[in-house]
């Protein structure tokens, strides 16, 4: 679960229009987020309020083995307008989760809200003792960004370190040059995408439709040199992100190599349903040929409250038919084998093919297709990624498990009043007696205003 520092972070990403997906760190963040989440440990508060669209402050108190805390202030010139607390945000915003892969290029409105307002700034101070950490973006032009992290800590060598990434990030590719003051660390980051075009679709009617289409290859690499140890350092990594075109479930798989340290990784990540995700992957060392397989999934649960006026509000809101649209065919939202099941899939089997569901598609896309069979595959994706955003989720459960490593570990996250809640267990099996010993146990609780 996203601290609300890194929500209001990321909201500000959003609102300037940076493409955190072009990142080459984030290549593999979907699978980080459903197989390396973190499991809470002991107990924990965070307690943050938004005073202005423009400033945040968040209070943090913990009791593992020791009663510590940090308070953190946030500034943004840019007003974070769309933001919300605790009690009503989604779920989907506040948790890591399945990331879909959809590059587009800037309008000339969206330069203009950048060119107005581009500067965030972000510092914490921790209790007890003297630590500080803080970070400033600045953005200099639509695609050009710096961003400064430092920290500032006794323990450390030379009191702390600072990072200074100089970024260019456009919807085709990004790079980036990093420079860190530990071990002298100078890097250089890249990424490109190649991509079928967003607005060629094929209709139902063409003699040869795609499995799969609205797909996205990615090809970065990074390197690095550190000038005081001498030590070099090599990764590449290739993404595949692609939709069906008869549900319009995302997947991405992608591959990773650091030939170097003769390591190979390998991911599959693939939304099965509106709530549910799984993911896989494979790990290998071509010089010890060590190998590793994890596996991992996530579970979101509907609001009990919200669930069943699901389908009746998204028309309400989205979809006033006028006179010329009475005419087309809709589909019941109720199984009409069972009507006490509630259909939550945008493709609804009937007479043995797949038929788009109308009601969950805007006027344009109706008029466009007049007849129930002669969507296209964009608004089957489309009709999917309308019904995840406007699901109301009230909890989600993770899991993940490593054979190599022997351990399993579970974490819930969701609604309890106002708080979002996020607790969890990791178990391992001793090496020694084969006897399962929770390794990590804890619960974290946030407020945010």
């Amino acid at each position: 679960m996203y601290t609300y520092m890194e929500y209001l972070q990321k909201c500000f990403f959003k609102s300037t229009n940076w493409n955190e997906d072009n990142i080459y760190s984030n290549i593999t963040a979907t699978s980080q987020a459903l197989l390396e989440f973190p499991i809470p440990n002991g107990c924990k508060l965070d307690i943050s309020s938004k005073a202005t669209e423009h400033l945040a402050s968040s209070f943090t108190l913990s009791n593992h083995r020791i009663i510590n805390g940090s308070l953190a202030y946030l500034y943004s010139s840019y007003p974070l307008k769309n933001t919300t607390g605790t009690k009503d945000i989604s779920l989907q915003d506040a948790i890591a989760g399945f990331r879909i892969i959809e590059p587009s290029p800037i309008t000339s409105y969206q330069l203009n809200i950048i060119k107005n307002n581009k500067t965030l700034l972000y510092g914490r101070m921790y209790f007890p003792g003297s630590a500080l950490e803080a970070m400033i973006i600045k953005r200099f032009s639509d695609t050009n960004q710096l961003l400064i992290k430092c920290i500032n800590n006794p323990i450390l060598e030379k009191n702390g370190t600072l990072i200074v990434y100089l970024q260019k990030n456009t919807s085709r590719y990004l790079r980036e040059f990093i420079y860190s003051t530990n071990e002298a660390l100078m890097g250089f980051r890249c990424l490109y995408n190649f991509g079928i075009n967003k607005e060629k679709s094929f209709s139902s009617n063409s003699p040869l439709i795609p499995k799969f289409d609205n797909s996205v290859i990615s090809i970065g690499t990074e390197i690095w040199y550190a000038a005081l140890s001498m030590s070099p350092g090599l990764s590449t990594a290739l993404r595949y992100s692609t939709r069906s075109t008869s549900t319009g479930k995302p997947l991405t798989m992608t591959l990773s190599c650091n030939p170097i340290l003769g390591h190979i990784s390998s991911t599959y990540n693939v939304k099965t349903s509106v709530s549910s995700t799984f993911s896989s992957k494979y790990d290998f060392n071509f010089f010890s040929y060590a190998s590793n397989l994890s596996l991992g999934f996530e579970l979101y649960n509907y609001s009990k409250m919200k669930t069943p006026q699901l389908f009746t509000n998204h028309i309400q809101n989205h979809h006033q038919f006028s006179e010329s649209d009475k005419n087309v065919p809709i589909l019941p939202f109720k199984d009409q084998r069972n009507p006490q099941n509630v259909i939550i899939n945008p493709i609804q089997d009937l007479n043995d093919y797949y038929s788009i569901n109308p009601n969950l598609l805007s006027r344009s896309d109706l008029r466009k297709n007049q007849h129930l069979n002669q969507f296209s595959n964009e608004s089957v994706m489309t009709a999917f990624q309308n019904l995840v955003n406007d699901s109301d989720f009230s909890s989600v459960l993770k899991a993940s498990t490593s054979l190599n490593d022997k351990m399993v570990k579970f974490l819930w996250e969701g609604r309890c009043k106002d708080f979002l809640v996020s607790t969890g267990v990791k178990i391992n099996l001793n090496p020694l007696t084969n006897h399962p010993e929770v390794h990590r146990l804890g619960i974290n609780f946030s407020y945010a205003c």
